[in-house]
């Protein structure tokens, strides 16, 4: 009877531990699924992470290589790809309708900006943003996952960006360095969170208005007055606490030259100026950077 009785506690045990790893391993891929499909919706391309950890007894939630696609006809090998996120949870949240993100924290961000004589990758998402953005916004996405997320504060550590140019005006991509994003009271307008859609928007127009802002000096202004007049656009239409965001990131940086390649030719510049004015509607035709 008492051999009994061990092996049916035995075998409860067992069980229970194997329904909390199939548990685990459940929200891991929902969640997982969730900012993969939450961040393809906002970009407009395909969006894949490498891998997802979340831990309800910890409150813990890491992520590796988050990699956002070009859009078509770009040949860098990806328009974003990030390190290691960290973030605490509240893990009462983690069940429910909203996360609640205490830290969140992001090390390591790679982004190709590529520019060709038509174009630039980066244009192309900012029309996506501006679409998702719009004080007209379109119907959402009911293939949209509905978990909504509140975070505070957002930590974004050594972002580099890489400036790839037409091949007869540079040879090789400018590479432009911000060591730290700090973004704060990112969701705190409402008490219902947002959806990684619209986060990913406002992380992501933070991301390119402090690499603009670094890139003064490092690359050529022809360029930059391309990539700034698109966010100008966007920052048109967007929500005030997106503005807010940027604004908060264009103080951080505003006025410090990107560290990199710091002795950019003047014939360099000069060739691309010549370029996109031929074009007859080019970024030349922007306003110089302050």
């Amino acid at each position: 009877m008492k051999r009994w009785l061990k092996w049916t506690v035995l075998g409860m045990l067992v069980l229970v531990v194997a329904l909390v790893v199939a548990g685990g391993l459940s929200i891991d891929r929902l969640a997982k699924t969730g900012v993969e499909r939450g961040s393809s919706y906002a970009l407009g391309v395909n969006t894949g992470v490498d891998e997802l950890d979340l831990s309800l007894l910890g409150g813990s939630l890491t992520m590796d290589g988050l990699q956002v696609a070009n859009p078509q006809g770009y040949r860098s090998p990806f328009l974003m790809r990030t390190g290691q996120f960290d973030l605490s949870v509240q893990p009462r949240s983690v069940l429910g309708d909203e996360l609640v993100v205490r830290s969140f924290e992001l090390n390591g961000l790679e982004l190709n900006v590529e520019q060709t004589l038509t174009g630039s990758n980066v244009r192309e998402i900012l029309k996506n943003l501006q679409r998702f953005e719009s004080t007209d916004p379109e119907q959402p996405d009911p293939a949209e996952p509905g978990k909504r997320v509140k975070v505070d504060r957002i930590v974004i550590r050594n972002v580099v960006a890489n400036f790839h140019l037409p091949a007869a005006l540079a040879e090789r991509p400018i590479a432009v360095r911000v060591p730290e994003i700090v973004l704060t009271e990112v969701t705190n307008e409402t008490t219902g969170g947002v959806m990684i859609s619209e986060l990913t928007s406002r992380m992501m127009a933070s991301i390119l208005a402090a690499v603009t802002e670094k890139a003064q000096g490092v690359v050529p202004a022809d360029v930059l007055n391309d990539l700034r007049g698109q966010l100008s656009q966007l920052t048109a239409q967007l929500d005030p606490k997106t503005r807010e965001l940027i604004e908060q990131v264009q103080g951080q940086v505003k006025g410090v030259l990107g560290e990199g390649v710091q002795g950019i030719q003047k014939d360099v510049t000069e060739g691309v100026g010549k370029v996109f004015r031929g074009l007859g509607n080019g970024p030349s035709q922007l306003p110089e950077p302050e």
